[in-house]
C-alpha cells in the first residue's frame, strides 16, 4: 500500500445528518466543521442525543452526510460506491465498542484473525500477525478460548486487537470503558493510549468527563453541532 499524503487525516466541511422519526425531523449533525491530526487523540463529548455517537459513524463510514463533504488521507469519501468505502473501512479504520461485538462461536485468535480472513489475507501471513497481536495485548494464554470463557477486560483486549489487526491509521473507540469495571477500564484506556503514543489517530466517544478528560483535545457536542473544541 502507498504512503499516504501529507496534511490532515480526518476532515469534515458543513457536514448534516437528517433523521426522520415519527413525522418528526431529527438533525442529528448540524454543519459540523472538523479538522483532525494525523496522530492526534481526540474525546468527543456530551449528554445523549447531542450527536456524538452520529458523529462518530460518519468518521467511521458506517454513515453518509446528506449534506457537507468529508476527506479521510486527503479523499473525499462522501462520493465513493459503498465497495470503496467497505474498502476504506476495512483497511483504515479499526473500531472499538462498548459491548465488545465479538462473535461468540470464534475463539480470540479467530475473533481477531477475522479482518485479515475478510481481507483475502493467506493463512500463512495471519497465523504470525494474530501470534503477534495476541502476544502485544497479553492473550498469549487465551488464543483458543471463546468470548464467554473471558472476563470483560480479555474481551475487550480482543476486540482492540481485532481493530488492529489491518494496521489502521485510525482507531475509533465509542464508550470502550462503558462495560468493564473500573480497573479492567483503566487497563483498556493504558492500551488505547499506547497505540496512541506510537502514532494511531484515536477518537474516543464518551459521556465520561474523566475518560474524556484524558485526550489532549476535546469537543464537546450539543443539538448536533460542536460547542466547543479545547486543547490543552
Amino acid at each position: 500500500m502507498s504512503a499516504p499524503p501529507e496534511g490532515p487525516l480526518i476532515q469534515l466541511q458543513a457536514v448534516q445528518r437528517e433523521f426522520h422519526v415519527g413525522g418528526q425531523t431529527v438533525h442529528a449533525l448540524r454543519g459540523v466543521d472538523l479538522t483532525v491530526a494525523r496522530g492526534e487523540y481526540l474525546a468527543i463529548m456530551g449528554p445523549s442525543g447531542s450527536g456524538k455517537s452520529t458523529l462518530l459513524n460518519m468518521i467511521g463510514l458506517l454513515d453518509r452526510p446528506d449534506a457537507g463533504r468529508y476527506l479521510f488521507e486527503g479523499r473525499e469519501l462522501s462520493k465513493l460506491s459503498e465497495e470503496e468505502q467497505a474498502a476504506v473501512r476495512r483497511e483504515r479504520i479499526g473500531f472499538v465498542f462498548q459491548f465488545f461485538h465479538l462473535v461468540p462461536r470464534l475463539t480470540a485468535f479467530q475473533n481477531i484473525e477475522l479482518p485479515l480472513v475478510l481481507a483475502g489475507i493467506p493463512a500463512a501471513q495471519r497465523q504470525p500477525r494474530v501470534d503477534e497481536l495476541l502476544a502485544a495485548f497479553g492473550l498469549e494464554q487465551r488464543g483458543h478460548h471463546r468470548p464467554e470463557e473471558l472476563s470483560g477486560g480479555q474481551r475487550q483486549r480482543v476486540a482492540i486487537a481485532r481493530a488492529m489487526a489491518m494496521e489502521p491509521s485510525l482507531l475509533l473507540a465509542d464508550e470502550p470503558t462503558g462495560n468493564l469495571d473500573r480497573a479492567s477500564g483503566g487497563e483498556v484506556v493504558n492500551l488505547l493510549e499506547g497505540l496512541q503514543r506510537r502514532g494511531i489517530t484515536l477518537v474516543v466517544v464518551t459521556h465520561d468527563p474523566e475518560l474524556g478528560g484524558r485526550a489532549r483535545r476535546r469537543i464537546h457536542m450539543v443539538d448536533g453541532a460542536i460547542a466547543s473544541d479545547e486543547t490543552e
